[in-house]
């Protein structure tokens, strides 16, 4: 089975149907039922063959439907805060990912293990993807109408690298910082990118 790209094409279309897919296996597991990427694009209505290349099999759908519980959309994140407010719509990104991935950590560690080992193996369909994207172009609303898109897709990009698990582990493991002090390079950091 090819590699299913979210990089080109019908970028939108190819996001939903794996945010469907994602959005059943988890109301399957809520349920109590045991999960299959078969039953999962049953329930969905897609096809069992467009299921696999987004996800190569179960175990690959069900860790990452798992996470995916635990995780807010950016209409819930952003939900009592003004879209005009840049600083509390930062800093309420930069908490929302320090707390997910510090009472999180050993579950996202896992899955980035695993992710890194698919996909360094050519029979890998894997393709990541996550909402760390979405909820920053949200977080960064206010800027928009304000700086050109190229800016706006840097600052996007930038701050990509820090709202990830990956951060994490290198501020932790390499950096020798404890909790404390990576939410406060994570804060002198984005607020850098952010404001200057």
């Amino acid at each position: 089975m090819a590699k299913l790209s979210l990089d080109g094409g019908r970028i939108a279309q190819k996001l939903k149907t794996r945010e469907t897919l994602i959005a059943v296996a988890n109301t399957l597991l809520l349920q109590g039922k045991d999960i299959s990427v078969e039953l999962v694009a049953k329930e969905a209505g897609i096809s069992k063959a467009t299921a696999y290349r987004y996800f190569t099999g179960t175990e690959v759908l069900r860790r990452e439907a798992s996470l995916q519980l635990k995780a807010k959309t950016s209409d819930d994140l952003f939900a009592d805060i003004p879209e005009k407010d840049l600083k509390a719509r930062v800093n309420k990104l930069i908490d929302y990912h320090f707390e997910l991935f510090t009472k999180n950590e050993t579950e996202f560690r896992l899955f980035l293990s695993s992710v890194i080992s698919e996909s360094i193996h050519p029979k890998s369909g894997y393709s990541r993807a996550g909402r760390r994207i979405v909820l920053i172009e949200e977080a960064l609303k206010p800027l928009r109408k304000t700086t050109d898109p190229a800016t706006f897709k840097h600052m996007v990009n930038a701050l990509s690298i820090f709202f990830g698990i990956e951060s994490i582990t290198v501020l932790k493991d390499l950096c020798k910082l404890d909790n404390e002090a990576i939410l406060e390079t994570w804060r002198w950091s984005v607020h850098r990118i952010v404001f200057g």
